[in-house]
């Protein structure tokens, strides 16, 4: 064994230097500690964003359905929602016929609670709006059956590229 002090330049046999090749790879692993390779994605041009637009304009220019409730075209189908038989209807008429239907009492509202459902909302204190209590559920919309109107706006604007 030899004897050398603490300072000399002499490297052991240790697992940080003794086996890096001239790439400061590890000899054992250079396959798996290789960089890859980044390849960005397709860049969408401007005339695909373009011709997506004129899609869904002509799709809403041409698909102008009337509320069943009211009678006045529906501008905003994202929010609308569909009655018994299918057909939509404004979100505001919605709540009309709710409101005509369900007797509330004090400090109650009817809200929206998602998924096609409202809900009876009572607030103990009509100015904070963090606490209530869901005192009925309502169900709107059948959670099962998918509408075709609702499908095919969807499909329009979710395509990414």
């Amino acid at each position: 064994m030899r004897n050398r002090d603490r300072h000399s330049k002499h490297r052991g046999n240790n697992w940080k230097n003794s086996s890096r090749n001239e790439n400061g790879t590890y000899a054992g692993n250079s396959s798996s500690q290789q960089k890859k390779h980044f390849v960005p994605p397709k860049a969408v041009t401007a005339e695909q964003i373009r011709h997506d637009e004129e899609a869904i304009r002509a799709f809403k220019s041409e698909n102008r359905p009337v509320c069943a409730h009211c009678g006045q075209p529906i501008t905003d189908m994202a929010s609308a929602l569909a009655l018994e038989n299918g057909n939509p209807i404004h979100f505001d008429c919605a709540l009309e016929i709710l409101g005509g239907q369900e007797k509330l009492g004090e400090g109650e509202k009817i809200s929206y609670i998602g998924q096609g459902r409202f809900g009876v909302v009572y607030f103990p204190n009509v100015h904070d709006v963090k606490h209530f209590t869901i005192r009925k559920i309502i169900e709107w919309e059948d959670k099962e059956h998918r509408l075709p109107w609702r499908d095919e706006m969807s499909e329009l604007y979710s395509h990414v590229k």
